[in-house]
């Protein structure tokens, strides 16, 4: 874990400071505060790296360029002997990454926090002294209390009211903005540390709150540093040798807390994980660390899953992780074995004959005006509809998952139409008498069970939370189904499996687990899979040309390399100088499918959210500029054409009818799900009118209460899981891997297009390699024998009755259960 802080606090004159003499010491220069005459002169201050001062996008405020006339305009605009004129940040920046890519971490929150308030942000960031901790590299961010403009500094921020006036105006609470903060730093720097390469991640959340038991490392000042350099005793320093010193405690005591911080995040470990850990809570003293690290090492709680070998060191987990996922997979096996939940064959053909028929009246419907003007035939058109229905793939899987067995899994390609052999199912298991509930990790994939196959969904912590109160518990006249299973980790999957083999309900998983990985640690999804066998969908249906389709299955089946030849073969990828004129490119085709589409859907995406804010920009200015988006020009009686301000949660965002929007946060009251997009219908002041995609209605957006919603012309890579569009327009970038690539690569019916950049990748091979890597989650199941007991025995399973048997394949790290034909009625 590497090391998290942010914190905030006000520059105020009832404190004695000033915004002119904090600015000089961040920046180490010398600045004279023109209001009390006071020179602050630190240019002899070492350790200062890079300072610079960024602008809201779109504010022409080069005057706020000028350190000296930013921060005495600040002084000068605040008449109150005691009043707040400035706001710091302090920031934690990962020493794992290099000097660049903290100045570019750095930049890119500084200009979130620029967007988001329409303030000046004045960044300083600062390397350690010789003689502190390495670790200690940190940014200082200084931000103006009121709104930049061209003129000078106007209104407070939001960040400046009185809670009071927020709560009265149905806006988040300071407490609740700095939150938000946090929670986008976290963010921000993973998503810095994946681009670099690095698998450390940071977390905001305090140990309580992650149930661990070590005392958070503090951050000392500069003030306390160098009173402490001085020989002067610092109470800060104190309490953090004493922290450090109750946490050896702690790991002398109980050296399983280190391996609880890790098994957050990931089931299976190196030696490097645990070293790294406990660096980040004790002193760095060399005899210290070695000794605890020999401690850590030694735990009963420590389980070697392999050797160590010249290619790989050994590979370990923690007893509770193993036992939690072998627990998990033993309550699995024995779901598969019972068969109390058999449909009957009836009610199966009468689903699947149904559904057949839906589709092919969709198809009638869609051929109607082609029938009509060329007068088609009843034997053409017979023809035409002769291979439209389930297919044989997703009749074996209806079979499958509506046969007796307590569990199921369902292993789908994108595209592969999971939903409707969900619809078939849901209807076999209604007319069985069966109750059906469905659910997801996030609240749009819920939404999308239920639109797609009419199974009434919520989200997995609805589910938990219910169960925690006494609500909503399953029976035995239940299937539960679970949808996306691949992104749900291990510790969340096994109280799902536990809760349906306890009150007797169907688990029924649909997933694919090359797709987005899991939250937190393992790969559940795929490790039942794996140990009872799953229906599998790989005829992908979504994308119209057959090598496309073809690609699709590559990408699934992790040929990820074969998979973009054939889009490079056929001149879908397009590689530019730099991600600027990458992305102009992308701008360019996206506009001019507008036009040669006018009726077709479409969608641009990227990884990283820098990329997604910048897209959209560029996409809504070269509509404007092309008139196919209006302009901000008022005309009498017709308000639809005056482009409208609002303050939403990530800036100032302005709209005009005809605009994309895409909703950030769910919201019960409006009907929205964090991901769903729709058109703007109307703007006013105080109200936007938008039209959501897929006829779902109509929504009234009032900014004054909701503001979590931005430009929806692009998004995340995140966001689409579950999308199709007529067309796609990918932005690559060097952050991907193979699962985020076979993602954005199989969202498109008709053409997808990938942009990418030589200052991204260097060629076309290094374009390959890097969007090929693996990014796979791993179990303790993986492994053949973890411990010295081995999996089989701890478990008591018997080996020797034929429970399992190794599969000696390309896949020979698994413990697979042997292939039987089992009969689909049992």
């Amino acid at each position: 874990m590497a090391i998290y802080h942010l914190s905030m606090k006000p520059i105020a004159r009832g404190s004695g400071r000033s915004a002119v003499a904090a600015a000089a010491y961040r920046s180490g220069t010398c600045l004279t505060n023109e209001r009390d005459g006071l020179v602050h002169d630190f240019r002899r201050k070492g350790g200062i790296e890079h300072t610079e001062i960024v602008l809201p996008e779109g504010v022409d405020a080069e005057w706020a360029k000028d350190r000296s006339a930013l921060w005495n305009a600040a002084e000068f605009a605040e008449r109150r002997k005691d009043a707040r004129v400035a706001r710091e940040f302090e920031i934690a920046l990962p020493h794992e990454l290099s000097p660049e890519e903290r100045l570019d971490l750095t930049r890119e929150f500084a200009q979130g926090l620029a967007d988001r308030y329409k303030v000046a942000v004045d960044f300083a960031i600062h390397s350690p002294d010789d003689d502190t901790d390495v670790r200690n590299h940190h940014a200082h961010v200084m931000i103006t209390t009121r709104e930049v403009t061209e003129a000078g500094l106007g209104d407070k921020t939001l960040l400046e009211r009185e809670n009071r006036w927020l709560a009265d105006n149905n806006l988040p609470t300071s407490h609740q903005q700095l939150k938000t903060l946090r929670l986008d730093w976290e963010e921000l720097a993973n998503l810095h540390l994946v681009r670099a390469g690095h698998e450390v991640r940071i977390d905001h959340r305090s140990h309580q709150d992650r149930g661990l038991s070590l005392e958070p490392t503090r951050h000392m000042g500069v003030h306390a540093t160098q009173m402490d350099k001085r020989g002067i005793d610092v109470e800060r320093q104190r309490v953090e040798a004493e922290a450090a010193r109750r946490n050896a405690a702690r790991i002398r005591q109980n050296p399983a807390v280190v391996l609880d911080m890790i098994t957050n995040e990931k089931s299976v470990f190196d030696k490097w994980d645990m070293a790294r850990t406990l660096h980040r809570y004790i002193n760095d003293d060399p005899q210290e660390f070695q000794a605890l690290l020999t401690k850590v090492m030694t735990s009963d709680q420590l389980v070697q899953l392999t050797e160590q070998n010249a290619q790989t060191p050994a590979k370990y987990s923690t007893r509770e992780m193993v036992d939690l996922e072998s627990g998990m997979i033993t309550s699995a096996m024995r779901m598969n074995e019972t068969g109390s939940h058999k449909t009957d064959r009836s009610h199966v053909d009468a689903a699947i004959s149904k559904q057949t028929h839906a589709l092919i009246w969709a198809k009638l419907t869609d051929m109607k005006a082609e029938i009509f003007e060329k007068g088609l035939s009843q034997d053409q058109v017979g023809e035409r509809i002769r291979d439209v229905g389930l297919s044989a793939e997703q009749v074996y899987a209806i079979r499958y998952v509506t046969a007796g067995r307590q569990i199921s899994a369902v292993v789908g390609y994108a595209g592969a139409g999971k939903s409707t052999m969900l619809t078939a199912a849901r209807e076999a298991w209604e007319a069985q008498g069966y109750s059906v509930h469905g659910a997801a990790l996030a609240g749009k994939a819920a939404e999308g069970l239920e639109e797609s196959s009419g199974i009434a969904s919520r989200t997995l912590a609805s589910w938990e939370h219910g169960w925690k109160k006494g609500r909503d518990k399953l029976t035995s006249k239940d299937v539960f189904v679970i949808d996306e299973a691949g992104m749900i980790g291990s510790r969340q999957m096994a109280k799902f499996v536990e809760e349906a083999k306890q009150s007797g309900a169907k688990l029924v998983l649909v997933g694919d687990h090359e797709q987005l990985q899991a939250i937190g640690a393992g790969a559940a999804f795929r490790s039942i899979v794996e140990h009872v066998g799953s229906a599998e969908l790989q005829e992908v249906r979504r994308q119209r040309q057959d090598w496309q389709r073809e690609a699709s299955i590559l990408f699934a089946s992790h040929r990820t390399k074969e998979a973009l030849e054939a889009y490079i073969k056929h001149g879908a990828v397009t590689m530019a100088e730099t991600q600027d004129h990458a992305r102009q490119t992308l701008v360019r085709d996206y506009v001019k499918d507008m036009e040669d589409n006018p009726n077709g859907s479409r969608l641009a995406m990227a990884h990283r959210r820098a990329d997604v804010r910048h897209l959209n920009i560029d996409i809504r200015m070269a509509l404007q500029e092309s008139g196919k988006l209006p302009v901000s020009v008022r005309r009498a009686g017709n308000a639809d054409t005056v482009e409208q301000v609002y303050d939403t949660n990530d800036g100032v965002r302005t709209f005009v009818k005809g605009d994309r929007l895409v909703f950030l946060e769910n919201s019960r009251d409006m009907g929205v799900k964090n991901g769903m997009l729709g058109t703007v219908e109307r703007t006013d002041h105080d109200r936007l009118s938008v039209r959501l995609d897929g006829n779902k209605g109509q929504v009234e957006i009032d900014p004054s209460k909701y503001k979590a919603f931005d430009h929806g012309y692009a998004t995340t890579i995140h966001k689409t899981q579950g999308a199709t569009v007529d067309r796609s327009f990918l932005l690559a970038s060097d952050t991907m891997d193979r699962h985020l690539t076979y993602v954005g690569m199989t969202r498109h019916r008709d053409r997808g297009i990938v942009y990418a950049s030589r200052d991204q990748f260097v060629d076309r091979d290094a374009f390959i390699k890097t969007l090929s890597r693996s990014g796979a989650k791993e179990t303790t199941l993986d492994y053949p024998r973890p411990g010295p007991e081995g999996f089989a025995m701890r478990r008591g399973i018997d080996r020797s009755r034929g429970d399992f048997a190794w599969d000696v394949g390309a896949s020979s790290r698994y413990l697979r259960p042997k292939t039987r034909e089992r009969d689909l009625e049992r």
